[in-house]
């Protein structure tokens, strides 16, 4: 009788392709809000600020609410992995909070603020992308989708746009490249 080493890579791509089996809905529907809000932002241009860091903060909440689900969707064995799930609803958590805390911010503070979660999700991405037992294409897709994330970070702290129209834009487009 053969038994499957947990050291075996095909066993450990098994209990990855397993991992995202779970958690695909929970992680696309969080896409799904993302996009619905990209298209809030693009087909309402003229959106004052207040408005716009109640949708930041409800969109960052929601996002963060979905990553712990799927967090907490995993079970047995993949355990162990929840962490970067995890990491990923806590940002979102506290972004999506401090911004609603704090309604008066500026339209750049709303920017630098949604800068930072590209950031910091970017790069968690972009580890649990290697840490995560994924296959190659899954690998690839979710290194690629961090890499973007972080990218568009720091751009938007590079050059953060003048004026609504431009911060409009990046936060739809961040939005976009969320979902």
């Amino acid at each position: 009788m053969k038994t499957e080493s947990t050291n075996d890579p095909g066993s450990v791509l098994q209990e990855g392709e397993r991992i995202f089996a779970r958690t695909w809905k929970l992680l696309a529907l969080r896409g799904a809000i993302a996009i619905a809000f990209a298209f809030v932002l693009l087909v309402w241009p003229d959106i004052g600020l207040t408005a716009m860091v109640a949708l930041v903060g409800a969109f960052a909440i929601a996002s963060g609410f979905m990553s712990g689900a799927a967090a907490f969707a995993l079970s047995g064995a993949a355990t162990r992995h929840r962490v970067w799930l995890a990491v990923n609803a806590i940002l979102g958590l506290v972004v999506g909070v401090a911004v609603l805390l704090w309604p008066d911010l500026s339209a750049k503070a709303l920017l630098y603020a949604i800068a930072i979660w590209a950031i910091a999700a970017g790069v968690i991405e972009l580890v649990a992308a290697f840490v995560l037992p994924l296959s190659g294409t899954r690998t690839v897709l979710v290194a690629v989708g961090g890499i973007v994330l972080a990218a568009f970070g720091v751009v938007m702290f590079v050059e953060p746009g003048n004026g609504a129209i431009a911060l409009l834009a990046l936060v739809a487009a961040y939005a976009l490249v969320r979902g």
